[in-house]
């Protein structure tokens, strides 16, 4: 077992810490040097120390069953590791303090969704959609903005954009790209990031592989 100083989790990226599981620690490996590889690897790769202790020490805490299962997981597809809070929906719409014209109001609506690898928070996805809306209409786009929160690592992350408005119902769409290269390999993973509110009301908000 890893003699590093254990230090409790933290947000930090889970574009960063993907990289530094690829490559990938042989499936038969016994548990104390696949914990070892595991971390060497996050050093060499540039994931911050906090997180990558936290990993490591829930990872060694895993059954040796359950460490060749993760890694196995982890070799056949990195992004199977990653555990989404498929249970957070986008937080209610915020209105501006002035009715604006037509009895609508400005309002500002936040998607926030956390990743984890075993448990450890890792990183944030986030949305934000400003919007003009009546109780029951979206009636003017102002701004849809993505980002992902916390530190990239090796990956290279970049967002695109769009909105607009179906049937009263307005639509904020965010893809987020992450590409890396390592030791000659290219790795890319991809997620879409959507809200759509008809008027106040949401209709669906959601993150997905695409």
């Amino acid at each position: 077992m890893s003699t590093r100083t254990r230090t409790s989790a933290a947000l930090a990226s889970i574009a960063g810490l993907t990289v530094a599981l690829l490559g990938a620690v042989p499936a038969s490996a016994a548990s104390g040097s696949a914990a070892e590889d595991l971390s060497s690897r996050m050093d060499e790769m540039g994931v911050d120390r906090t997180t990558a202790d936290a990993v490591v020490e829930r990872f060694e805490g895993l059954p040796s069953a359950d460490q060749r299962s993760f890694l196995a997981a982890f070799s056949a597809d990195p992004t199977s590791v990653a555990e989404f809070g498929s249970t957070a929906a986008p937080e209610d719409p915020v209105s501006s303090a002035s009715p604006l014209s037509r009895g609508s109001a400005r309002y500002t609506a936040t998607y926030p969704v956390r990743v984890s690898v075993l448990g450890i928070d890792t990183g944030t996805f986030n949305l934000r959609y400003v919007f003009e809306a009546t109780p029951t209409a979206v009636t003017r786009n102002l701004e849809c903005t993505g980002w992902f929160s916390g530190t990239a690592g090796f990956w290279s992350v970049n967002e695109t954009t769009s909105s607009y408005i179906s049937v009263s119902t307005g639509t904020c769409k965010v893809i987020h790209r992450m590409s890396a290269v390592y030791k000659g390999s290219w790795w890319s993973a991809n997620k879409e990031q959507a809200v759509s509110y008809r008027g106040t009301v949401l209709s669906s908000g959601y993150l997905r592989n695409i």
